[in-house]
């Protein structure tokens, strides 16, 4: 069966997303694709296995005006750039990878972060196939107030007696910036935004997929700019709003973003008020999202994506998108084939990019949810 796509920013090019014949039947095993044990030391875990050396390019925007956004710091690993006056930038002589993490800092917008796929140059290719566009979000809701004073805003609770330490580590009181945004994750903003994958480290220290209920990101800086955190053993309380079309378990895990590794990381938990909002403390700042992990397998969906005349598209990044998650295959191979692990029970509906030729596409459907460790080739 072919399935028509709908083209944006087409050039001469129609998609069509074919979904093969199923082999082996619809419950196959799934272990090479779902949770995963690895240390929870930050210093051991491996998400990349290195090859061959790459470039990588793109261009970064505002996500209000779609205008290219200049002096964005732009690092991937050790390398790091800034971009120019059009937003656009490049990093060379990078290690390929199949989940290579980077990150986009710009002051007054919301930290930037997602995962692409390196792959090595070959042939007379001069940049990497997974050429970048990325949309940054101002982070508007920023206030003054003194670090000896109480918080109890919206989404933050920050108690009087709280201490601070700034980059030094040494005990600061005087005048704080807060900045504070909080995103509905059900919106095609707060998917937008959420840093890295639907994806993370439990407490059990296993990779584990998740669905959202919400994200917070809460950053402090002292009377010259710079970072502040909070004093060992101090907490201040998150509150995220209720969202009525998901479920309402009386309590769910808190996670925080590292930046650097690119991965979440369980970290406490959050529980249900009488408003239906929730409620957790947290020990330091930063991007924290309530999640709730997978407990059973992922159903996995696998597809080909094919141009008008046939021939496979390779290096396409496919998504399926949730109420409140996202699944992805980072590139389709040589043949078109791409294969996403989904929340069992979920429909969802599928979006593609081509990032060598610019031009995106999306499926005019939802597809069916699939069942736990089933495996889908329609």
């Amino acid at each position: 069966m072919s399935l028509l796509l709908n083209i944006k920013n087409v050039f001469a090019l129609t998609a069509v997303l074919f979904l093969f014949t199923a082999c082996g039947g619809g419950g196959g095993s799934a272990s090479s694709t779902t949770a995963t044990t690895v240390s929870t030391s930050p210093s051991t875990i491996e998400t990349t296995t290195p090859t061959a050396k790459a470039v990588h390019s793109g261009q970064v925007k505002d996500s209000s005006t779609g205008d290219g956004l200049a002096n964005v710091k732009v690092s991937l690993g050790e390398s790091t750039t800034t971009t120019d006056e059009n937003g656009f930038y490049t990093l060379s002589d990078l290690t390929a990878s199949e989940e290579a993490v980077i990150n986009f800092e710009k002051e007054g917008y919301l930290l930037g972060s997602t995962q692409i796929q390196l792959k090595a140059l070959s042939g007379d290719n001069t940049t990497s196939p997974n050429y970048l566009e990325y949309s940054m979000h101002t982070n508007n809701y920023q206030w003054d107030y003194n670090s000896s004073d109480e918080i109890d805003g919206a989404h933050i609770m920050i108690d009087a007696s709280v201490s601070y330490r700034d980059i030094n580590g040494k005990p600061y009181s005087g005048t704080n910036t807060a900045e504070l945004i909080y995103f509905d994750i059900t919106s095609d903003e707060g998917k937008a935004v959420f840093p890295g994958a639907f994806k993370g480290i439990n407490s059990n220290g296993t990779l584990v997929q998740f669905d959202t209920y919400g994200l917070i990101s809460i950053l402090l800086e002292d009377s010259n700019g710079n970072r502040l955190r909070l004093a060992e053993g101090e907490t201040v309380a998150l509150r995220f709003d209720k969202v009525s079309s998901l479920e309402k378990p009386d309590t769910l895990p808190l996670w925080y973003y590292d930046y650097e590794q690119g991965l979440w990381f369980e970290e406490g938990y959050a529980e249900l008020q009488e408003d239906g909002t929730y409620k957790g403390e947290i020990s330091h700042l930063g991007s924290w999202s309530l999640n709730r992990p997978l407990e059973d397998e992922a159903g996995i969906y696998r597809g080909r994506i094919i141009n008008e005349d046939g021939s496979p598209m390779s290096d396409v990044r496919v998504h399926a998108v949730g109420e409140n998650w996202i699944g992805s295959d980072l590139t389709t191979d040589e043949n078109g084939m791409f294969e996403i692990n989904v929340i069992p029970g979920s429909s969802f509906q599928l979006k593609a990019y081509d990032y060598k030729n610019k031009y995106g596409a999306n499926y005019n459907g939802t597809i069916a949810a699939i069942a736990s460790g089933k495996i889908v080739e329609e």
